[in-house]
């Protein structure tokens, strides 16, 4: 049951359905086409069902050339809840499209039984992209529509008995199918997103890293070449981390590094960015942000870490510091520079102007000139 819950969860989940969509996106489409081709084809079917009546047939079962807009609509679409709606409205209307065709032939319903039995195997490979519910709901729309029909009398006699043995063990079949699809799509969503925030992200802390760090620079600084949006960098280090380790031991060191970055991701805004670049090393990238609000940023980490407390192994207290640099993004845009050499750039004035705070004495902040 919570893992029932757990994979309806994620299936409500905007990235997840948006990520899901994307991968099955090229195949919806290429199935959408490939129901149009046989649709057209099925003419076939109908010459060597009623010879009397499919040469009037051609041109209805050439109309399923229709189908090829709404596979050109999904592939060009990236959004997960458009797509869907276009696939189950193109799914239902070629059913009724087929129905109303196989209803003028002599043979009467039973033809259009037993193809009806193609739509919901056609549903649940075209929504495997999307959610549990649409796939149940697309499940749902072609194994009923047949009924509905019917009680307008526009199918005339329908073999009600008939339909639902048919219809009913294949439907339930193919639902148990569709949460099959669901629980594998989970399971490789959790490993995909459990690899990513490894190679992302640093392990002591949970906070970035330095390589995606590094990546999301240059998305910032790309963006301030197009907008000129300020953007401001924070260098944070530890003041006698060393000392640190030296004295209470590595583990208590870790929990320095800890604190700080703890620290660092509570105080910032949820846009900022907080990495560990490596050692007592953090970095706060702050896009939309002017030197004055992020000098404020830094005096409230500086002065939270100078209050902390911290116990070591043994038991002893002691309290340490950390010295911070800050340099900024300002207009008009430099030229000349690309958004690598801009980043690196930034980087190298922030880390210049935290050693003047170190050189300065410690537990300062400092600006790059």
């Amino acid at each position: 049951m919570n893992a029932c819950r757990e994979v309806l969860r994620l299936n409500v989940d905007g990235t997840y359905l948006g990520r899901k969509f994307l991968a099955y996106r090229s195949q919806t489409s290429l199935l959408i086409a490939l129901t149009a081709l046989l649709g057209a084809g099925e003419w076939v079917l109908d010459y060597m069902n009623d010879p009397a009546t499919a040469g009037n047939l051609v041109w209805l079962r050439l109309a399923f050339v229709w189908m090829l807009i709404p596979a050109w609509g999904v592939w060009l679409t990236s959004n997960h809840t458009l797509a869907a709606l276009i696939a189950l409205f193109a799914l239902a209307l070629a059913q009724f499209h087929d129905i109303a065709i196989l209803k003028t032939q002599s043979g009467g319903l039973t033809p259009a039984i037993m193809s009806s039995i193609f739509y919901p195997m056609v549903a649940v490979l075209l929504c495997l992209g999307f959610s549990l519910f649409v796939n149940w709901m697309a499940l749902a729309l072609v194994s009923i529509s047949p009924f509905l029909l019917a009680k307008t009398g526009w199918l005339g006699n329908f073999p009600y008995q008939l339909y639902g043995m048919v219809i009913w063990p294949t439907s339930i079949f193919l639902a148990l199918i569709c949460v099959a699809f669901a629980f594998g799509d989970r399971r490789r969503h959790l490993l995909e997103k459990a690899l990513e925030d490894a190679s992302n992200t640093d392990p002591l802390t949970g906070v970035a890293n330095r390589r995606h760090f590094q990546l999301l620079l240059q998305r910032e600084t790309s963006r301030f070449l197009r907008t000129s949006h300020p953007c401001t960098l924070l260098m944070l280090d530890i003041d006698h981390f060393k000392r640190i380790n030296d004295t209470f031991g590595h583990p208590t060191g870790d929990r320095a590094i800890q604190a700080l970055a703890n620290i660092c991701c509570k105080m910032s805004r949820d846009v900022d960015i907080v990495a560990r670049l490596g050692g007592e090393e953090f970095a706060i990238l702050m896009p939309e942000t002017v030197l004055e609000r992020s000098a404020h940023l830094a005096e409230r980490i500086r002065l939270q870490v100078q209050e902390l407390k911290m116990r070591c192994n043994s038991g002893s207290e002691f309290q340490w510091t950390v010295s911070i640099g800050i340099a900024s993004l300002q207009l008009p845009a430099q030229a000349g520079k690309d958004a690598a050499g801009l980043g690196e750039q930034l980087m190298t004035r922030a880390d210049a102007a935290l050693y003047d705070a170190k050189n300065a004495g410690r537990n300062l902040t400092r600006f790059a000139t």
